[in-house]
């Protein structure tokens, strides 16, 4: 494509960012390649590396969710090359052709298993475990606080018309105002202040952490960047409880 002067990588690596408190720890962004202590390389290293490097390689993603329950369970490779067999304890499982991303359908055996991938002289290998029910710290203790926040949030909504279209009375708040705007309100930023929360798991608030970057957004575009990953009627149900506060 002569018309890419070029492309980026946002982010190398894990960084500080004191707004932030996901994946477990508070303080860091977790959108690295690679973790902050520059230690591990994620699976995401190596899909660009895939794509961007010339020298052979087969790399095995998902080593780090080492136990896997059910019957079965997709296995997934990167590599440059054109063709990788997958080997489980020995035994082949399927050799695929593909670009770059190659996946398998794998049921493990009881116990340890050991996968290779293999292409021509490459090979990467890594051990899962098949147990009864996978370990609770594959799930986030705050994905459940925020999926049952997302049902409360519903619950005070009451017997809102949530597919009706939006409105916005002249001299109300609403989700096309700004958060500098909203924030004149200490009623109204509580709410949105918990929309967020539940959202994108910010803790926004006027002059800290990442204020001065998103005062200037409103609830709807904020929502509108989290797409999918909202329930229908989300925002419907924001601007409802928005809209019965008087502007300042």
């Amino acid at each position: 494509r002569p018309w890419i002067w070029s492309s980026h990588v946002w982010n190398m690596f894990d960084f500080g960012c004191a707004a932030r408190n996901e994946g477990g720890v508070a303080g860091r962004n977790n959108k690295g390649l690679v973790t902050m202590d520059r230690r591990t390389r994620k699976d995401s290293f190596y899909i660009y590396k895939a794509y961007w490097n010339e020298e052979p390689m087969v790399h095995l993603c998902g080593r780090r969710y080492a136990q896997r329950a059910g019957e079965t369970t997709e296995v997934k490779v990167y590599s440059n090359q054109p063709t990788v067999a997958l080997y489980l304890n020995g035994k082949l499982v399927e050799e695929k052709s593909a670009d770059k991303v190659f996946t398998y359908q794998v049921a493990l055996e009881d116990g340890f298993n050991i996968l290779t991938a293999v292409s021509g002289d490459l090979k990467d290998s890594m051990t899962l475990e098949k147990v009864e029910k996978e370990p609770s710290i594959y799930v986030l203790p705050e994905v459940n606080e925020r999926a049952e926040g997302v049902a409360n949030w519903f619950k005070l909504a009451g017997d809102l018309n949530l597919e009706a279209p939006m409105e916005f009375p002249e001299g109300k708040y609403s989700v096309k105002d700004t958060m500098e705007s909203i924030a004149e309100c200490p009623e109204a930023l509580e709410i949105v202040q918990k929309a967020v929360k539940l959202a994108t798991n910010f803790d926004l608030a006027p002059g800290v952490g990442m204020w001065d970057m998103m005062k200037g957004m409103t609830p709807e575009g904020m929502c509108g960047m989290a797409g999918s990953t909202l329930p229908k009627g989300f925002l419907e149900s924001l601007n409802a409880k928005l809209i019965k506060f008087d502007k300042k």
